[in-house]
């Protein structure tokens, strides 16, 4: 089955969705009879038929365990452009099963739209469905840095920092096996500020070296998860 016959059903009811209905019969000209592979968004998926009107039969749901099995939640800078976009793609690719823009002190964009939100959201299901995944990953709305919560005891949370003082990138591999999520915080062009940088240690957040290299905003967090999920690849 080619990636490209995959649609996200989250409450299936035996019902296409509109815009799900419109990229099988008038982008993938699917018609009656032909197959393709339907995810519940929350693990699942299955062969399903085509039907007329709109409708469509499973065969059989079941997990293909593509998924990785830390939990991992991705906090990254507001920036300008489109670099953001490129990093919720990349970082949904890898299994990231969340994404929080933030704004930091150094940001330079302060807001987002609610159209802005909807495109980020759509980004993230289409990366998710061209990979294979079947977890839907979800996008929040931003989120000021100071009103981050405390992370619990099964979280580890990690913040990229120019110093080489608790994670250099090699040693993300040897997580510890009773941490079931990670959350990962990569900031802007200009970096944390030191309120930031003292507001994260306070709250028990570890620093994630990535070496003598300088990378940029949208750089950065991929080499950082790159090396933590690597392992759950596999």
């Amino acid at each position: 089955m080619v990636p490209h016959s995959r649609i996200v059903e989250v409450n299936p009811d035996g019902k296409l969705t509109k815009d799900n209905r419109h990229r099988l019969e008038r982008v993938l000209r699917l018609r009656p009879g032909d197959k393709f592979v339907i995810t519940d968004g929350c693990g699942k998926e299955s062969e399903a038929v085509l039907e007329k009107d709109g409708d469509y039969s499973i065969v059989s749901w079941y997990e293909p365990n593509r998924e990785p099995d830390i939990d991992v939640t991705l906090f990254i800078a507001l920036s300008k452009g489109d670099r953001l976009e490129w990093v919720i793609e990349k970082a949904v690719e890898m299994g990231v099963r969340k994404i929080v823009p933030l704004i930091s002190e150094h940001c330079i964009v302060k807001e987002a739209s609610d159209n802005k939100l909807e495109r980020w959201q759509k980004i993230a299901e289409t990366a998710m469905i061209q990979c294979g995944g079947c977890l839907l990953p979800s996008v929040a709305a931003p989120l000021k840095l100071f009103n981050i919560s405390k992370p619990d005891s099964t979280t580890l949370p990690l913040f990229l920092y120019e110093e080489n003082m608790n994670y250099s990138v090699s040693g993300l591999k040897d997580i510890p096996s009773d941490i079931k999520k990670i959350w990962v915080i990569s900031g802007p062009e200009g970096g944390f500020s030191d309120s930031e940088v003292k507001f994260f240690k306070d709250s028990g957040w570890k620093t994630i070296w990535l070496g003598k290299r300088l990378f940029r905003m949208d750089t950065a967090p991929i080499v950082a998860l790159a090396n933590i999920l690597s392992s759950y690849w596999l």
